[in-house]
């Protein structure tokens, strides 16, 4: 290694700071450089050996021998002892069941939870996806201007969500603030002592909640997934233990509106900033399936995700030790010219754009990616039916949520002629 890189790799090591308001604003200036010193660095500042190549990451993903997802729902950084003592009175028990475990234990999970999201299940939601979208639209896209996050994205994959799992519309509240708190206290940065102690409390709600839900389709089994979850055996006749069921729906009360969120921020974000894409997709909708992934490439709404050594490993030649955390950007290796040709330019025709790794890969690949295909899919077919003029508000300051691995506008102004 030549003294000059050798500099720029420590200079990287000691810098890097995917919690800093620099990265949280726009991360790909930093990501890109870090992919360009150095396939895999540590990170000093987050303790985290970081990932940046796309077969690098892909590799790992299929190696949980080596590379396991114990620490992938574990607070990035260490937990204050009145956090941890907030999550303790507060009843939480949350214990390791589809993406903080790995197999044999995750694939027993696994097949059960698959139920939520079978292709049949998607495509029976797909009329009240478009229903709500509909609804959305003529109720609160009226006076040429809106806020295309906070008046639909925020609350319809909720909703679906809550279709599935069988929970009352008026807990969007609730769950919308557990999801929030969960964001800060495992995947953020608290500002302090006193934000983390109450992100945990938070936190804690938000799985007393869980397994209030779990108690209740015990004792009052309906026709939702909740019931089937805590009625469903395994190969073994086995059920799920109530923390286990607990844990898989505080697990889905997050992740299975969270991300499509983002998802649905970050598709509008980047056609409406091309305003020759948009115009493409209402001329020819047909294109709007691939825009979506190439949208999921390009700027995933998971980012980053995490895994810890389980021996001493070797990756690009460094050795790792065990028991060593690691931090895998997703959204660098969506990026990697080895895989994706001119990889920072939007392509809605982009061949391979369905090739990203936004999803994960292998064992951990996300339940939930064909739900959330489909309502990116049916929000962008009506609202180019609809609103042909959309764009955005201009002069407008986006923010993000403050965290490692999540990304999404928090809010989108919009315009459009009436």
């Amino acid at each position: 290694m030549s003294i000059a890189l050798d500099a720029e790799l420590r200079k990287l090591s000691a810098e890097f700071d995917p919690l800093s308001e620099d990265y949280l604003t726009d991360p790909y200036p930093h990501i890109e450089a870090a992919r360009l010193t150095a396939p895999v660095f540590y990170s000093e500042k987050l303790d985290h050996w970081v990932v940046t190549r796309y077969e690098l990451i892909r590799q790992i993903f299929l190696n949980p021998q080596v590379f396991s997802a114990a620490n992938a729902n574990s607070p990035v950084l260490p937990s204050c002892p009145r956090a941890l003592q907030a999550l303790e009175e507060g009843g939480f028990r949350s214990v390791p069941t589809l993406a903080n475990v790995d197999p044999p234990a995750h694939t027993r999970v696994r097949r059960i939870a698959n139920a939520a999201f079978t292709p049949k299940r998607v495509s029976e939601l797909e009329p009240y996806i478009r229903e709500i979208t509909q609804r959305f639209l003529s109720e609160r896209f009226i006076s040429g201007e809106a806020d295309f996050v906070r008046d639909l994205a925020w609350e319809l994959p909720v909703l679906v969500l809550f279709r599935i799992l069988g929970v009352d519309e008026d807990q969007i509240p609730r769950v919308k603030e557990g999801s929030w708190n969960r964001i800060l206290f495992i995947y953020g940065r608290p500002r302090n002592e006193d934000e983390q102690v109450t992100a945990a409390e938070g936190l804690a709600s938000f799985w007393r909640y869980a397994e209030t839900l779990v108690a209740d389709r015990i004792n009052n089994p309906r026709n939702d997934f909740t019931s089937a979850l805590v009625e469903a055996v395994d190969e073994d006749g086995k059920r799920l233990s109530p923390e286990q069921a607990a844990t898989v729906v505080l697990n889905l009360l997050f992740a299975g509106h969270e991300t499509t969120t983002g998802i649905l921020g970050n598709s509008f974000r980047r056609v409406l900033g091309e305003l020759d894409v948009w115009k493409e997709l209402c001329t020819d909708p047909t294109l709007i399936p691939n825009a979506v992934e190439e949208v999921l490439r390009l700027d995933s709404s998971v980012i980053a995700w995490r895994r810890r050594t389980t021996q001493v490993a070797t990756v690009a030649g460094v050795t790792i030790p065990p028991n060593s955390k690691l931090l895998l950007l997703l959204a660098s290796g969506n990026r990697d010219p080895d895989v994706f040709s001119n990889p920072d330019r939007f392509d809605i025709r982009r061949p391979n754009a369905k090739d990203h790794l936004s999803f994960g890969y292998g064992a951990h690949l996300c339940l939930g990616r064909p739900l959330a295909r489909v309502q990116a899919k049916i929000v962008l077919q009506e609202f180019t039916k609809r609103l042909p003029s959309l764009r955005l508000k201009h002069g407008v300051q986006l923010e993000f949520p403050p965290n490692v691995s999540f990304r999404g506008p928090m809010s989108l102004p919009v315009v459009w002629d009436e």
